[in-house]
């Protein structure tokens, strides 16, 4: 295990409070944690893809980003009402 395995198991972990604030609070809370896991979870899949030397699985990390960005928006877009 080199250090960019590592690095990329601290940042999931940091996934962990996050579902739990999707999970337990209020609407506007929720969406804003939904956006930081999203970048947490495509911030690992970079370092993994480093860790394990294929950098064409950084693609994959891009689109996760792009992907949990627009997901985002039509969250925001279909709860409007209770922003």
């Amino acid at each position: 295990m080199n250090e960019w395995e590592i690095a990329a198991a601290v940042i999931a972990a940091a996934i962990l409070p996050c579902l739990g604030v999707c999970l337990f609070s209020s609407v506007l809370s929720a969406l804003v944690a939904l956006e930081v896991t999203g970048t947490l979870a495509s911030t690992a899949l970079m370092l993994l893809s480093e860790g394990f030397h294929r950098q064409p699985f950084v693609d994959l990390a891009l689109a996760f980003a792009f992907l949990s960005m627009m997901g985002a928006f039509a969250f925001a877009r279909l709860m409007e009402r209770d922003l």
